[in-house]
């Protein structure tokens, strides 16, 4: 293994989601950060991220070894050109942006710190670009769709589009082995429609490009979805949805809108939910930003960030620009506040640790999973960040 990943240094930029997972288990399309730069480099990655979330990664012994390892800034979008400059480098030196942002560097350091000095002056590469946020990562959302089935058709055939759907563009539609998808609508005119390993499409749904629908997850009956949208694996999907991302394991199952957002793994949206992604007044949206710990202008549309193990009863009307944190069970009348953070209850803290890893597991149980140790450990370090504030 010479290649690892490290999040460290641009993670904040991605909560409430890099609170949980590495970055490099962000799945947006068909594949992860990780994956894509496997796929770029053609060799396996490792993954170094912050002390808590490194217990999500077995082959740690990279940090142990004593090798010279190439460590790269995860949030770069991998090319064929950064990565001959990667190559490139000599032990101790590192690849900097124009701007003065780090990109790589050669090194036997395992420290993160010693990493990103590194012990040569540092080589400038102008032509490189970085997902900047979970902004950035919705606004790419639909280019990555389209570079990732494109990945997939290069390597096989799709499946036979079963002929009771009624299909625009059927050249632009990837199905998998195992995929059920029966008296759909699907267009495929504005991006590509991809339908993962047993997922099941079903009937009367109305689908329009980019689209990705992961490994075993479901579109119910009469769902309408609008690209660019990525269903995770294992999520069950109802209602409207537009320009979101369902990272995986979550529901939302039932009519409502959700729009312009990203809700995190384990997630699930009650019946009838529906965000707002526009002010009355046509404004600016301001945003919580939970690592800057400020107010921020997201633009003129924004639905919400919500995080890992959350979750809204029925009839939610959620805010625009709303800021969800992780393991959140949340519940109000009228419109909900735009910041609910770590551990809400209702729309106040006071979601109790045991209480709250005895809600997932139960969650879990539903699809067939029961909560990891390390899942355990992640909250708990979490939790007790909330105590402490």
């Amino acid at each position: 293994m010479r290649y690892i990943l490290v999040d460290i240094a641009d993670r904040g930029n991605f909560y409430p989601f890099s609170l949980t997972q590495s970055l490099a288990s962000l799945r947006v399309g068909i594949y992860s950060f990780q994956e894509r730069w496997e796929q770029a480099l053609n060799d396996l990655c490792g993954v170094y991220t912050v002390n808590y979330l490194q217990v999500l990664f077995e082959d740690n012994s990279f940090l142990k070894n004593e090798d010279s390892l190439y460590f790269i800034n995860i949030t770069c979008i991998p090319s064929e050109a950064l990565i001959e400059q990667i190559n490139a480098l000599k032990d101790g030196e590192k690849l900097m942006s124009d701007s003065g942002k780090w990109i790589a560097t050669k090194s036997k350091e395992r420290s993160f710190q010693k990493i990103l000095l590194a012990n040569l002056p540092p080589i400038t590469y102008k032509e490189v670009a970085f997902v900047q946020d979970q902004l950035h990562l919705l606004a790419l959302h639909g280019k990555w769709i389209e570079r990732d089935i494109q990945w997939i058709k290069n390597k096989k055939k799709s499946q036979a589009i079963d002929s009771s759907n009624k299909v625009v563009h059927p050249e632009n539609v990837f199905i998998e082995e195992g995929a059920t998808v029966l008296c759909a609508n699907l267009n495929a005119s504005e991006g590509p429609i991809y339908i993962g390993k047993e997922g099941i499409v079903m009937e009367g749904s109305s689908i329009r490009g980019p689209f990705v629908l992961g490994h075993k997850a479901v579109v119910k009956m009469n769902t309408s979805i609008y690209g660019a949208t990525t269903i995770g694996p294992y999520c069950l999907a109802g209602g409207e949805i537009k320009n979101s991302v369902l990272l995986g394991y979550s529901n939302k199952g039932h009519e409502g809108y959700l729009g312009d957002s990203i809700v995190g793994h384990w997630c699930n949206i009650g019946a009838g939910t529906c965000n707002s992604n526009i002010k009355n007044t046509a404004g600016k949206v301001q945003m919580w930003n939970e690592f800057k710990q400020e107010w921020v202008t997201v633009g003129q549309k924004m639905g919400m960030f919500m995080g890992d193990y959350s979750r809204f009863a029925i009839q939610s009307s959620i805010n625009t620009g709303s800021y969800i944190g992780v393991s959140a069970n949340i519940f109000g009348n009228g419109l909900l506040p735009k910041n609910l953070p770590n551990f809400t209850w209702g729309i106040l803290p006071g979601y109790q640790y045991e209480k709250a890893i005895s809600d997932i597991n139960n969650w879990q149980k539903l699809k067939g999973f029961s909560i990891t140790e390390s899942e355990k450990s992640i909250l708990r370090h979490l939790y007790m960040e909330t105590q402490s504030i």
